[in-house]
């Protein structure tokens, strides 16, 4: 009965504490670097993560797909031949990118100097193909102690990188540009030394799966990479757009603070990461009212888990862009509380889209997310020429709230899933309270901001225990 959900406990919590550290150390990075070479290195990293989106070659889907109904060996086989595929499209695109740094600096708009990192971003993007193979590999096999290891061993690469390039500064990267190659030279040493240890024993069998059965994997993992660009082109257009209407500077602020709103995400790993193959049993069942029970649960707990986060956040957002980036960063508060709303409603919302994974018609994700692009895009260029990074936030704000009713309303269509109707009153009263803490908290003493945090999380955490229970009786009664 309860196993689902304790395993999704077990990932959510090492994700969400293994990414706590994370907040500082990009603080770290970004404060080293100031804010225009972080600019730069934001439009750089949107790059490496189109690397990633077409390098993986959607095969983190297919791992999930056929992983699970094998045996190890013929797990491991298929393991191996998406290393082999993704890794050797991975040194094709470092040779393209190597001899068309220019132009491709050019079109995101980094600054000259900088058209060198561009094939650090490719090996940066060799390390995030690794972490999602392994991710999907780790999951698909239910092998919780190696994805928690996992999950630590990564967050630890990371510290260990940071503290040694820019807390630990050696007199030979005392430039930026230096110390953020170094960076991703540790990050990708620091993942080659340890990522094999974590596949002891799992590795064995057949070198490669065969021939037939190659194509099917391929061919499963193939139309998700359309997919992954749609959401690339979502996640980073807020980057690329603004880059053609601000400074380098502004783009420094804006990223800084929107990369730590990235963190928000993590929220949803207490809740979702094994609820599709959930609702999945349930609707080859043909229990709808199961599935209704699972999302309606899933997301009266997130909605708890996002509540209490955004309260802490309003809290504490100064002191946490001062803590991390400093004053030269201060203007990245309100962009980091308004995109945490944002990403908040994106993952209340979002397991609607496992609906149309539910009845086999993954290419509305694909539609459904090129129009949220071209809305996020539009949004972003009118808030750019209009206000510069002032209305972007909200230009992302409006656009996420469009695409996910938009998709609400459609996966209606398929599966009737209705949204439980105090939801909405819920998120709006999270909104007003958000904005009324972010405009008074930061003149409260900080024991009383304090006592309010540590009440806060001690009431989430045993509500959340025993929610959890409850939602487990309910499905599976």
């Amino acid at each position: 009965m309860y196993p689902f959900f304790r395993k999704n406990a077990l990932i959510g919590v090492a994700e969400i504490l293994c990414r706590l550290p994370l907040i500082f150390t990009v603080g770290y990075l970004a404060r080293s670097v100031g804010a225009d070479n972080f600019g730069n290195w934001a439009l750089i990293v949107t790059f490496q993560v189109f690397i990633v989106g077409i390098a993986g070659l959607g095969l983190s889907s297919s791992l999930s797909r056929f992983v699970p109904a094998c045996n190890l060996g013929e797990a491991a086989a298929y393991f191996k031949c998406a290393l082999l595929l993704c890794f050797g499209l991975i040194v094709l695109m470092g040779a393209l990118t190597f001899v068309l740094k220019a132009p491709i600096g050019k079109l995101l708009g980094v600054k000259m100097e900088l058209y060198w990192l561009l094939p650090m971003a490719v090996l940066m993007a060799a390390g995030s193909v690794a972490d999602g193979l392994l991710d999907a590999f780790f999951k698909a096999r239910m092998a919780i102690g190696r994805q928690i290891s996992f999950i630590a061993a990564r967050t630890l690469i990371e510290v260990v990188a940071v503290v040694l390039v820019f807390v630990v500064t050696l007199p030979s990267l005392d430039e930026a540009p230096l110390r953020l190659a170094a960076y991703v030279s540790a990050v990708v040493l620091g993942k080659l030394a340890i990522y094999p240890g974590l596949l002891s024993g799992m590795a064995r069998g057949d070198w490669l799966p065969p021939p037939d059965r190659r194509r099917e994997f391929l061919k499963y993992g193939l139309p998700m990479v359309p997919t992954l660009l749609a959401v690339w082109l979502v996640s980073q257009s807020d980057r690329l757009v603004l880059s053609h209407f601000v400074a380098k500077s502004d783009l420094g602020v804006y990223a800084f603070g929107a990369t730590l709103a990235t963190y928000m995400v993590f929220l949803g790993y207490a809740v979702y990461p094994l609820l599709l193959p959930e609702a999945s049993r349930l609707h080859d069942r043909g229990n709808t009212a199961g599935i209704l029970a699972l999302f309606q649960g899933a997301q009266r707990l997130f909605m708890l888990l996002w509540a209490g986060g955004m309260t802490c956040l309003a809290l504490w957002s100064v002191n946490i862009i001062s803590w991390t980036g400093g004053n030269a960063f201060a203007g990245a508060g309100p962009v980091l509380l308004i995109l945490c709303f944002a990403v908040g409603v994106d993952q209340l919302l979002g397991i609607y889209q496992y609906v149309f994974h539910l009845v086999k018609r993954t290419d509305l994700i694909l539609w459904l997310h090129l129009g949220y692009a071209a809305i996020m895009i539009g949004s972003l260029a009118i808030a750019g020429f209009t206000s510069g990074i002032a209305l972007a936030p909200w230009a992302v704000l409006a656009a996420t709230l469009i695409f996910n009713v938009l998709r609400y309303r459609i996966a209606l269509r398929y599966v009737f899933l209705p949204m439980p109707g105090m939801l909405v009153m819920q998120v709006t009263a999270l909104a007003v309270l958000t904005a009324l803490l972010a405009r008074y908290a930061a003149e409260w003493n900080e024991l009383v901001r304090l006592a309010i945090t540590a009440v806060v999380g001690v009431w989430l955490a045993s509500y959340a225990m025993r929610h959890r229970t409850l939602l487990s009786n309910s499905v599976f009664s």
